[in-house]
């Protein structure tokens, strides 16, 4: 499916959102390298369960919030960027939408327009359904779980970013 043809004011405001992300992901993937160093130079698993499990020591359970919340940001910037990229390129997504369609179609949306591969598609989906996770079954989630997500969205954001923004700048002119 096409998407609608955006007007000119959806469209600047489509730059303006994406331009400002550009600028602030530095910073909140910094932040979520900060977050996780609190856990040891590699991110170490069994600190992070530690300390996961034990709410009442607010020290240490204040890192694994500080971890998850950073990167979350980090994961809703990475899904705002693909949406409002797909729309202002005006690339084919299914379903058909406005603002409010999902992230999963426009991942997939550059991956068929050979901005990002296969495996980096699949990860940004693994990526945001761990986010997702994370925000509305805390109460029953492993730390292993959030974790693993943590560490996705470390590893991945920097190449999604990288080839993200070499496609993007000629829309942004």
């Amino acid at each position: 499916m096409t998407p609608r043809e955006l007007r000119k004011a959806e469209r600047t405001r489509l730059r303006r959102n994406i331009s400002a992300h550009h600028a602030d992901f530095s910073i909140q993937y910094e932040a979520l390298v900060f977050a996780m160093e609190a856990f040891g130079p590699n991110f170490d698993l069994r600190r992070f369960k530690e300390a996961f499990n034990s709410p009442e020591n607010k020290e240490t359970y204040r890192d694994v919030q500080a971890a998850e919340r950073a990167a979350g940001r980090v994961q809703g910037y990475v899904g705002g960027l693909a949406k409002d990229g797909v729309r202002l390129a005006e690339l084919p997504r299914d379903p058909e939408g406005g603002p409010g369609f999902h992230v999963r179609p426009a991942f997939e949306a550059l991956r068929e327009a050979g901005v990002i591969d296969g495996e980096l598609c699949a990860d940004l989906v693994d990526a945001q359904k761990g986010r997702s996770t994370i925000e509305h079954e805390y109460i029953r989630l492993p730390a292993g779980k959030v974790h693993e997500t943590v560490a996705l969205i470390h590893e991945i954001a920097p190449k999604f970013f990288a080839l993200y923004r070499a496609w993007i700048e000629p829309f942004l002119d």
